[in-house]
């Protein structure tokens, strides 16, 4: 493979249909795909995704700096191109061609590849996608992980050579992938009730002792993909509170009779049991005396239910402690870290 900078024609530079970041949203299209159509799924895909790689501030940049910064890549494909990395920003490109009809939207600037083999379009991607500036959503992600590792185009050691991470992880996000789009996608009634933000609720589902207490329950995994869809799990962190809430019954039904949020109120349940059963106020536990998974339980509670008007504080200093909270955020963070780093895998 070799490879050359040049100044291409937009008009001869073609989008890759077989992006696996467009190739789902794609499908339902058959042979009737096209340039509009293509245009929407690259939109969709990035729009309201978080930070740069979104499409509105990528298109807001592109428009402010007068052009690319960083060059699309392209494979030759006789007197075309096919772009392999890129396509959003070919995509405004062209979308700015079509509006102000400028001449400075007609050129764009691109590494070319010739004699390119499929393995060299998949490293490109992962450089660019998985580890890169402009880094996928978690699900997103996945699914070219499941996308590699189905089309073989790379083993488990690869993997973890250009994504880093271990093989347990690689497999859990695959397997979370593969659940939510069986359990949760396949049964929304549209892709506009199909949210990728819960995706870690399915990393959860995987992590030993959940799927099992599922089962042992006597339901199955589309019961979870169900709880996820109305809400009944709105903390995706609560996965992991499954095999305390669905062996006992009180809670279990708790749970699965109640509307959103209700594996929280299962959980309050449990507890509040417990204590009584220590003694009620005498034996209530205390930040002192609380364990370790209890004391992340609470906090991380808390940090979810923040209200926005004590993230604003926080966020613009208005208030005395808010420095002095940020200091102990970030030292805590510091030191979970290490924490992680010292018993991980």
């Amino acid at each position: 493979m070799t490879e050359n900078h040049q100044v291409l024609s937009v008009h001869s530079v073609d989008y890759d249909t077989d992006n696996p970041r467009i190739k789902k949203a794609l499908e339902k299209y058959g042979d009737k795909i096209n340039a509009d159509r293509i245009y929407f799924a690259l939109r969709s895909a990035t729009d309201g995704a978080q930070g740069a790689s979104s499409y509105t501030s990528l298109r807001d940049s592109i428009l402010a700096h007068g052009g690319i910064a960083s060059p699309i890549t392209v494979c030759q494909r006789g007197d075309r191109f096919v772009c392999i990395d890129g396509n959003t920003r070919l995509a405004i490109y062209k979308q700015f061609l079509k509006e102000e009809s400028e001449v400075k939207w007609s050129n764009i600037k691109a590494v070319v590849l010739k004699d390119a083999e499929q393995r060299d379009i998949e490293k490109i991607r992962v450089a660019a996608h998985l580890v890169g500036a402009r880094e996928w959503p978690a699900y997103e992600k996945a699914r070219y992980l499941h996308y590699l590792r189905d089309q073989k185009f790379m083993d488990y050691n690869e993997m973890i050579a250009l994504c880093g991470g271990n093989k347990k992880d690689i497999e859990r996000q695959i397997d979370a992938y593969h659940d939510m789009n069986e359990y949760y996608r396949d049964m929304v009634d549209d892709d506009t009730a199909f949210h990728i933000d819960r995706f870690s609720g399915f990393v959860e589902l995987q992590k030993p002792g959940v799927k099992e207490s599922i089962f042992e329950a006597g339901l199955e995994l589309k019961n979870f993909g169900q709880w996820i869809q109305d809400g009944r799990i709105y903390r995706l962190a609560d996965v992991r509170q499954l095999p305390k809430v669905l062996p006992d019954e009180n809670a279990r039904e708790i749970f699965l009779n109640g509307g959103p949020r209700s594996i929280e109120k299962a959980i309050k349940h449990l507890d509040q049991r417990i204590d009584a059963e220590r003694g009620g106020a005498a034996g209530k536990t205390t930040l002192e005396s609380a364990s370790l998974h209890q004391l992340v339980e609470v906090l991380s509670r808390r940090i979810d239910d923040l209200p926005y008007s004590e993230i604003r504080a926080l966020k613009n200093r208005e208030n005395d402690n808010a420095s002095d909270h940020l200091i102990a955020l970030e030292s805590l963070s510091e030191q979970i870290r290490n924490l992680l780093q010292d018993v991980g895998e």
